[in-house]
């Protein structure tokens, strides 16, 4: 059987490697070559001629480690071609053969599905990467409470090989797992206080996101790499309120599939959004583009993120229930006119 693996680069491997141990799993005594760095045609047809003859054999060939390079598609071409010189001894069972061509072109792909069974993992995005890691959670048994997969994904963004790791470093805990508990243990502190940065400019806490702000710099985390992800997050409490405003009862599940973003961020953002009018969403869209345009045009980048993180804290401050709201100071009465006369 011909097996070939292509998509996304980890899922890709990872699925290849799976079907390699069923294989082994199945034959106790299967020969398994591992076929990568410096391939060449006639090794896949010298270890496939040899199937038969002392046992099955299985060859692992590694297109994407054998020809990381430019310029080798002569060389990949003559390897896929080996392959298809051994059809027969593939499709009996005599041999077996695991492909990992990740990054296979249109072309490629229907070459392979000529050949023999092709599996294309693309990479989970938007709702997608949630139900992805949803369905990670709970391979892996992890019992959760709350959108701890979106909170993943959030957290980690398309970095497919890290949230499998934090997964199966969440399995080993005992207890339900919350959002807050995964995001308090993940290998991601400065992407831990980028959320704990835009909750403390939503809380009004002033204090506490100027300190947050500061300990993303102390880290080596770039200023305008920060802003980046304020201003995104800013972007999304703006367009969460375009949806409230057209439709008032809007969930968070609705609003994330309309904006095509994760859930985790999109239930913050509403909430948030839903205590702005029109007005305090245009000053803070417009405050927080005027930061990022001062920061990329000759300003201090530290001085400008420190400053519209202070301004935009103050401004939530003074929106809070109950925030003291400043009055018109009484007009110190008019001297009389004196007497005549």
């Amino acid at each position: 059987m011909l097996q070939v693996f292509a998509g996304d680069a980890f899922l890709a491997r990872r699925a290849a490697l799976d079907a390699l141990a069923e294989l082994r799993a199945g034959d106790a005594a299967l020969e398994v070559v591992r076929l990568d760095e410096g391939l060449r045609a006639d090794e896949v047809r010298e270890a496939l001629g040899q199937g038969g003859l002392f046992g099955r054999v299985a060859l692992f060939v590694d297109l994407d480690e054998a020809f990381s390079g430019t310029g080798q598609n002569a060389e990949r071409a003559a390897v896929i071609e080996a392959l298809a010189g051994h059809g027969e001894a593939l499709a009996t069972g005599v041999a077996d053969a695991v492909v990992l061509d990740a990054s296979a072109t249109v072309a490629r792909q229907k070459r392979w599905r000529d050949l023999g069974h092709l599996r294309v993992l693309p990479t989970p995005r938007f709702g997608n990467l949630t139900r992805w890691v949803a369905q990670e959670l709970q391979a892996a048994g992890v019992t959760v409470r709350g959108d701890v997969a979106g909170m993943l994904g959030d957290l980690f963004g398309e970095d497919l090989p890290g949230i499998a790791g934090e997964v199966a470093k969440l399995a080993l805990l005992e207890g339900a797992i919350t959002p807050e508990r995964a995001r308090a243990i993940a290998h991601r502190p400065a992407a831990r206080s980028a959320f704990d940065l835009t909750d403390a400019i939503a809380a009004g806490d002033a204090a506490s996101a100027l300190r947050t702000a500061r300990g993303l710099l102390e880290v080596g985390e770039a200023p305008v790499r920060v802003m980046a992800v304020l201003a995104w997050q800013i972007d999304l409490v703006v367009r969460c309120a375009a949806l409230a405003l057209r439709d008032p009862e809007v969930t968070p599940e609705v609003a994330a599939r309309e904006l095509k973003s994760s859930p985790y961020p999109t239930k913050k953002a509403l909430a948030v959004a839903r205590g702005l009018d029109e007005v305090a969403l245009a000053d803070l869209a417009g405050r927080t583009v005027a930061a990022d345009v001062a920061m990329k045009t000759g300003r201090d980048p530290a001085w400008a993120l420190e400053s519209v993180v202070i301004d935009l804290a103050g401004r939530f401050a003074r929106r809070a229930p109950g925030a003291a709201r400043p009055t018109k100071r009484a007009a110190a009465p008019r001297p009389r006119p004196a007497p005549q006369g």
